[in-house]
Parts: C-alpha cells; sequence; structure tokens
C-alpha cells in the first residue's frame, strides 16, 4: 500500500487520505481547507491528484472539513462510487446543499480581479454527489473493490461517524488498515463510546487534543448549571457559538439533562440556525444512534431534541427579536468558530455587557474570532466594528466531540499493539507531538507526522 497526504497534514481541515493498493485507488474524505474560497490560489480550488483516477471515495462523517471538497471532486471528473454510513448520507445531503447556497449568496456581488468570481460547486454538482452514495451500515464488510472490504466501525464523534476499516490482502499477506476519522470523546451521555478495533497493521488517526485533558461529562454539567445559575440571577444572556451539526445538537440534550435530571429551574433556549433545525430532524430520525440512556431521557418529550424550554428561529425576523429580549436565556447560533452567521449579531448585542455570558463549547481554530473570545483578548471586531469584550467567558471545550489525549491513550491501548506503521494527521503541530509518545508504545515503526503531499510506502 501506498498512502498520500492531500490534506490534514499537520493541520486540522482539508481532510483527503490518498491509498493506492493493488493498482486501486481509494480517496478517504474530501475537506474543505481553512482557508478562502475565492483566491484562484486557494487549495480549495485545485487537487494535487487526478479526480478522474480515483476507483473509490470513503466519507468518514459528514463535517465540511471531511466532506466540503466532494462535490468539486465530481465537477473535476471523478465518476465513481462515494461510501458513507447511512447517517452520514442523510446529514451531508443537507450540509453540501447549504454549502452551495452560501457560496452563491456570498460571491453574489463579488468582483475579482478578472471579474466575477465562480462558487466552487453549484447545486447539481451536490445532486452528483448525492445519487451517487452508497450507504453501508455499520459492522457489515462490504467488498467495494476485488478483495478490499470495507467495514464502518462507530466513531462517537458525531452521528454517523466512523472510523474506516479497510481488510486485503498484500504480498501473501492479509492486512488491515485503519483510519480513525474524527475519534469522540467517552462517556459523554449522547453518543456510544467509540468502536475498539484490533489487528491493525496500518493506522491513521487523528490528534486534535492530544496534547489536551478535557474535563469530563460529569464536571461539564456542574460548570453549566453554575453558568446557568448566573444568568438567572443576573437576569442575563448566555450565547453559545456551536456548530450545527454535532455541537448543538449535545448542546441541547445536556441542557435537557440538566433541567431535566438535576431538576435546575430551565430557561428559555434558543437555537438560531436554519441549518442545526434540519439537522437536528435528521437527528430525530435515527434514535437507534444514541445511548440507552439519551434515548430514556430524550423519550419524555413530543421529539428528540425538543422540550418546553427549546425553541428554534427559522426566520431573520425571529433572530434579531433575541437581540431585544431581556434575559435569562441561551442562545446557540453557528457558526462554531464564530467566523459566520447569526452568532456574529448576538455577540455584538452580548459581548460588551458585563452579566452576560459567552460560552465556548467547540475546538477553536487560530487565527478565529472565537480562538480571541477564548484567549480573554480585550476588544474584538465583529461586522467592521471594534467592541469591548466585557462579558464573562467560559472556555468548556470538554463538550468538544474529539477525544482527548486520555480518551485517545485508551483507544491505542484497546487495539492490542503490534501496530506495523502509524501516521498522525487532524492535528496542529503541538497536539501530534503531544500525543506522538503515546502511540507509539503500539507501533512497530516510527510514528510518522507526515508533512502535506508526504508519500509513504507501507
Amino acid at each position: 500500500m501506498r498512502i498520500t497526504f492531500h490534506g490534514a497534514a499537520r493541520q486540522v481541515t482539508g481532510s483527503a487520505h490518498l491509498l493506492e493498493i493493488g493498482g486501486h485507488r481509494i480517496l478517504l474524505d474530501c475537506g474543505l481547507f481553512d482557508s478562502d474560497r475565492v483566491s484562484p490560489d486557494s487549495p480549495n480550488r485545485h487537487f494535487s491528484f487526478d479526480p478522474r483516477s480515483l476507483d473509490a471515495v470513503i466519507v468518514s462523517h459528514a463535517h465540511n472539513d471531511h466532506i466540503g471538497r466532494l462535490p468539486c471532486l465530481t465537477r473535476a471528473g471523478y465518476a465513481g462510487p462515494i461510501y458513507t454510513t447511512k447517517a452520514t448520507g442523510d446529514i451531508l445531503n443537507v450540509m453540501l446543499r447549504d454549502s452551495a447556497r452560501i457560496q452563491r449568496e456570498d460571491l453574489r456581488n463579488f468582483q475579482g480581479d478578472n471579474g466575477p468570481v465562480e462558487p466552487l460547486f453549484e447545486l447539481h454538482d451536490v445532486e452528483w454527489v448525492v445519487d451517487h452514495l452508497r450507504r453501508l451500515p455499520y459492522e457489515l464488510p462490504a467488498e467495494i473493490l476485488p478483495g478490499i472490504y470495507l467495514t464502518y466501525k462507530d466513531a462517537g464523534h458525531i452521528l454517523g461517524s466512523a472510523m474506516v476499516q479497510l481488510d486485503y490482502r498484500e504480498h501473501d499477506r492479509d492486512r488491515r488498515f485503519v483510519f480513525t476519522g474524527d475519534l469522540g470523546r467517552r462517556n459523554t451521555g449522547l453518543l456510544p463510546d467509540p468502536t475498539v478495533v484490533k489487528n491493525i497493521d496500518i493506522l491513521v488517526s487523528e490528534s486534535t487534543y492530544g496534547g489536551k485533558e478535557l474535563d469530563p461529562n460529569e464536571k461539564l454539567i456542574k460548570q453549566l448549571h453554575a453558568i446557568v445559575a448566573r444568568a438567572t440571577r443576573l437576569q442575563s444572556k448566555i450565547v453559545i457559538p456551536a456548530f450545527s451539526l454535532g455541537r448543538t445538537q449535545r448542546m441541547v440534550y445536556c441542557l435537557q439533562e440538566l433541567f431535566t435530571v438535576h431538576k435546575v429551574r430551565p430557561i428559555p433556549v434558543y437555537v438560531d440556525s436554519p441549518l442545526a433545525l434540519r439537522l437536528t430532524d435528521i437527528h430525530r430520525e435515527h434514535p437507534d444512534a444514541y445511548t440507552p440512556q439519551a434515548r430514556k431521557l430524550m423519550d419524555r418529550d413530543p421529539q428528540y431534541f425538543g422540550a418546553d424550554f427549546v425553541h428554534f428561529c427559522g426566520s431573520w425576523d425571529e433572530s434579531r427579536r433575541l437581540n431585544h429580549m431581556s434575559g435569562p436565556m441561551i442562545v446557540i447560533a453557528s457558526s462554531g468558530m464564530c467566523e459566520a452567521g447569526r452568532i456574529k449579531h448576538h455577540l455584538k448585542h452580548a459581548v460588551e455587557d458585563p452579566d452576560n455570558a459567552i460560552v465556548i463549547v467547540s475546538y477553536q481554530a487560530e487565527k478565529t474570532l472565537g480562538r480571541r473570545i477564548a484567549e480573554g483578548v480585550e476588544e474584538i471586531e465583529i461586522m467592521d466594528q471594534w467592541l469591548d469584550l466585557n462579558a464573562a467567558v467560559y472556555v468548556l471545550d470538554g463538550f468538544s466531540g474529539h477525544a482527548d489525549r486520555n480518551d485517545l491513550a485508551w483507544w491505542y491501548e484497546q487495539t492490542g499493539g503490534n501496530i506495523e506503521h502509524a501516521f498522525l494527521v487532524h492535528g496542529e503541530p503541538a497536539s501530534m507531538d503531544a500525543i506522538r509518545p503515546t502511540l507509539q508504545k503500539f507501533v512497530t515503526n516510527e510514528v510518522v507526522i507526515p508533512e502535506p503531499l508526504g508519500s509513504f510506502e507501507v
């Protein structure tokens, strides 16, 4: 096997890894880079491989840094199957359509140096992707190419997320390759723990929080309780930037747990994201994905991820109205890193009041507005206006869907060791360096942190 890293190498976006097995070429993920989509030099506008040469594409889960360039791939000539889990296929359909709409709106009045700029892809490109999806269940091996069997393993990261296990025979040896995708945390209450995989020969592992130990769920709930109690006492607002996919549903569930199981007096929760509403509807269609504990809690209400105190805002008028409402109240809006979307409007109206609170519950990439808020800078710029950051800021990144260093160490240990080759991707360099010695204990050869476009025969 040869593996070449075309994305998420020493960074956390643009997931794309090319496998060559016995003459077959398989792409794992095809995600957006954290780069502008307008510049002709943007990595989102070209591929470092020939899409027409691919035989199969395998998707780990439906976050945009793992699926966001799939329509570009098909637009550039790829004509084969795209494998996903069942839930990921449903979510991908919504995510890519929303991305096409946003690009078209953003570029409507934009003029580049050489005239109007075309979006990365259009809705008809998304239609082609959806038509070529092959949805597979967890744990059922499928022969996707002659002698190459794909088995999806639940990664516990978001609904539908999966580890990719490929079993094949090479040089008269049976071999097993595993790509973790984004590995989830343990004991979150909502999703099952990541599935243990054994007898691995070649491993590609994410490392987003490889250098950090995150708070357990029980402590996070207590911290959330204290923040809600503060807002109730001060009659103020809590603003939570959250990704529409995964994090929003997790926060709604945790608030349900807080108000229902722990008997904390409820305050209104407003989910201000049309995309989150559509994705929550998909979450309701997959009740078997959740732990028995979560199903027992959510079965108390007419709809999963819904209760008397949870309100979804669809229109801009409903969104604007929140800015003029009195607390106590909670507003959950995207984007999770505060770089776009309705969250910027809510932050603009909330950050200068010291009674309000901003709660960071997602990974914040370098140079994003969310990272600056989490770091506690004195001033932030929102929509060309400088504002004093007076609101209380709480960083509860334990709500992240990514495994921390303890979760990663646990999962590596459960593999049983004897891994021949291992690679770390999807992390900032410091995180990769931190988790590398832990993984090395279970790997025969030196653990590799590949450079972009690094290529290895294993």
